[in-house]
């Protein structure tokens, strides 16, 4: 079985076109994803006729060892063709022994919900589910899937044409616009640091010619009142991102928008679009994807496992003694700002 590390843009591109994949497995979504010191990496094992792949971000922690975690959002290793369960353990076993992985403590997998993968996952170690995920089957016309809404949202979508929102297409100066409303919206819902993404996170992915994204927004009397940042994979479509403006909630923009971007992935052929889960599990904000879809939700996954116990127990004591207990994983790296409590909340 042939398998390598890639790190070079253009070889890790050229291994995607094999597959079918996803936005989040480009090297561009991966690279934006990465804070300074840490790299990009592409897992590839492959036979004739078989072939799984595993994008990923190593990071450096002090001691010359290293960490490994898939980006924001979904990923995590995936298999094409006729790559068996066999395979699979092949293909795990020569990662572990690769001369990168010898200084790696542990590893973090955010697993694509839209392809899980079970025999997979139980190879690559423990597999922790977190919470659901909302998605929409593309199976058939919009106007057939508009049907399947709940009734409260049929009204409030009904109360937003009725308004005269309006949904427009983003163009590249619009992108500012965009993070503006982004960020309004995460300071009203006191969101954790991580998730304000500085500009050069929003413009990297804008301008990528592999991560395919889009911008929408609904509009009403010439204002710009909420939007949503969507990724397009082959398959799929992602709610990745919104912000809305809050003196506008009334008019029910978000609900316009989400309708819309159920025509747009329509529109563009795509199987499914997933819209992601709550902020702490079961919320409002999961209720209110759900009233969407008629389908039922999807389990997102944890994939966690230690290649280092001595290390790892080192890391973690220096920790406790600095910061106190956590649930977090890998525990030295629990968010030092956070109580247990809010860290439990984000995962």
């Amino acid at each position: 079985m042939f398998n390598q590390i890639v790190k070079h843009r253009w070889e890790w591109e050229n291994w995607l076109r094999e597959v079918n994949c996803d936005s989040y497995d480009h090297y561009d979504y991966v690279l934006a994803n990465c804070e300074p010191g840490e790299q990009p990496e592409l897992y590839i094992a492959a036979k004739d006729d078989g072939i799984l792949l595993y994008p990923y971000i190593r990071r450096p922690i002090a001691h010359r060892h290293d960490d490994l975690v898939t980006a924001y959002g979904y990923g995590g290793p995936f298999r094409k063709g006729n790559f068996t369960n066999e395979d699979v353990k092949e293909a795990r076993r020569l990662f572990l022994q690769r001369p990168e992985n010898q200084a790696t403590v542990t590893e973090t997998i955010r697993y694509h919900p839209c392809r899980v993968d079970p025999d997979l996952m139980q190879v690559f170690g423990q597999a922790v589910p977190i919470r659901q995920t909302v998605h929409v089957r593309l199976d058939d016309s919009f106007e057939q899937l508009e049907q399947r809404f709940s009734k409260m949202t049929k009204r409030n979508v009904k109360r937003a044409v009725r308004e005269q929102v309006t949904v427009a297409r983003g163009q590249s100066n619009e992108l500012c616009e965009f993070i503006r409303l982004y960020r309004a919206t995460m300071d009203r819902r006191a969101a954790n640091d991580i998730y304000y993404f500085p500009d050069r996170y929003f413009e990297d992915l804008w301008n990528s010619d592999t991560c395919e994204t889009e911008l929408l927004f609904a509009v009403h009397d010439g204002i710009i009142v909420a939007g949503v940042f969507m990724l397009f994979g082959d398959d799929g479509a992602h709610y990745h991102l919104g912000g809305s403006e809050a003196d506008y909630l009334a008019l029910r923009p978000n609900h316009f928008l989400f309708r819309e971007m159920i025509r747009r992935a329509v529109e563009k052929d795509k199987v499914y679009l997933h819209l992601g889960g709550g902020a702490t599990g079961e919320d409002a904000l999961f209720h209110f994807k759900q009233n969407f879809s008629s389908d039922e939700p999807l389990t997102y996954y944890i994939g966690q496992a230690v290649l280092d116990e001595v290390v790892y127990h080192r890391l973690n004591q220096d920790h406790l003694l600095r910061h106190g207990p956590s649930d977090f994983f890998p525990l030295y790296r629990t968010p030092v700002a956070e109580t247990v409590a809010e860290v439990q909340a984000e995962r």
